[in-house]
């Protein structure tokens, strides 16, 4: 035997020594060969699941079973939590401080007992923020070492104020002058206006005192005097309103002619107004009267209440007046907006003389504010 042969009979094993190949396998023509073809799924449509698909069927004996169990966690963890909130607000109550002392056994689950720890460390850390925001927020009350402090000031003050003479009643209100040069000289005796100012239509405002300085302008004075009585002819300040009103400056008023600041009034007996007296008071100061000037240096009655210093209407206005404050009709007028409506007029005015009270007479010669009424300069030829 050669030495290839020795090697096929070792690999021989013993199903293929038994297993004997007389021929080769015939073959088989491709005509007869059946080819397998994939499933269809829609041949298996009108087959009827055999898996029942129906929901369980519901156990009520066994549902209660679980019941009393249920109710009983639900009662417990319900105690456990009014507890808690309790001793929480009586630690709050007591200085913001909660034991996280435990003084009940645990239930054996580490996980609750985890986030049980972690709760209360975290509530042991929000006490001691809330603590140091206590401690060094500043009191709402006021501390006894500032009170004790005002008291001893004002114990010196009155202490103080008792040794003057004593005053029973208060003293009348000193007149709020801040230029001194409109202070009355002495020995002058200026006469004071009283004019009431309302809404037209509505409710009334209050009233002004005026103080004119007829020793420095007579002539000036004496024409305001007159329109405000009443000139004779219908002529006068009572009954206009106050055309031209710009806030926290001035309000102008007083034409007697078209109350619509576009008149000029010339004095009884004069065939043209006056013209400007002197320039001696400057608009230093809120609260002057001033009568305006025109640009051929004639008054026609207008005049100005001023509510601040305007050097702008120096030279250019002649202030003959002032108001006597402190005046509360004065702060509020000068706040108004300058809106049209409603007008502001002169209700009544009343001037005080030896024999007694004057009052002034309503203007009944406005006339009305059309261009065909208003007067036109003449031409040049």
């Amino acid at each position: 035997m050669t030495l290839i042969g020795a090697i096929f009979n070792k690999a021989k094993t013993k199903e293929s020594s038994e297993r004997k190949y007389t021929s080769p396998p015939p073959e088989i023509e491709e005509s007869k060969l059946i080819r397998k073809t994939k499933k269809r799924h829609h041949k298996y449509r009108n087959v009827k699941s055999i898996v029942d698909s129906s929901p369980p069927c519901y156990d009520r004996q066994r549902m209660f079973r679980s019941i009393p169990e249920w109710v009983h966690r639900t009662r417990e963890l319900y105690m456990e939590n009014a507890r808690m909130l309790f001793a929480i607000s009586s630690a709050y109550m007591n200085g913001g401080r909660v034991d996280s002392h435990w003084t009940t056994e645990l239930y054996p689950s580490k996980q609750y007992y985890a986030s049980r720890v972690q709760f209360y460390r975290n509530t042991v850390r929000e006490n001691i923020e809330i603590y140091k925001r206590i401690k060094n927020a500043a009191p709402r009350v006021v501390p006894t070492n500032i009170l004790i402090k005002e008291w001893n000031r004002n114990k010196i003050k009155m202490i103080k104020s008792a040794r003057n003479n004593f005053v029973l009643f208060p003293t009348s209100p000193v007149d709020l002058i801040e230029d001194s040069a409109f202070k009355a000289p002495d020995g002058a005796n200026r006469p004071r206006v009283y004019i009431h100012l309302r809404a037209r239509g509505h409710s009334s405002l209050g009233y002004l005192r005026l103080e004119l300085f007829t020793d420095a302008c007579p002539l000036t004075c004496g024409l305001f005097l007159e329109l405000m009585m009443g000139d004779g002819l219908g002529h006068g300040y009572v009954g206009t309103r106050f055309f031209r009103k710009v806030p926290h400056l001035f309000w102008s008023g007083g034409d007697v002619i078209y109350d619509a600041g576009v008149g000029c009034y010339a004095q009884r007996g004069r065939s043209r107004p006056i013209g400007a007296e002197n320039y001696h008071f400057p608009h230093s100061m809120p609260g002057l009267l001033s009568m305006r000037m025109t640009g051929d240096d004639e008054m026609c009655g207008i005049f100005n209440i001023t509510f601040k210093a305007l050097p702008q209407f120096d030279l250019r206005n002649v202030v003959f007046g002032r108001v006597i404050r402190p005046c509360p009709t004065f702060d509020v007028i000068q706040t108004l907006p300058a809106n049209p409506h409603p007008a502001i007029e002169i209700a009544s005015a009343r001037f005080r003389l030896e024999s007694g009270w004057v009052c002034g007479a309503r203007n009944a010669r406005i006339r009305p504010t059309h261009p065909t009424h208003v007067p036109r300069p003449r031409r040049q030829q």
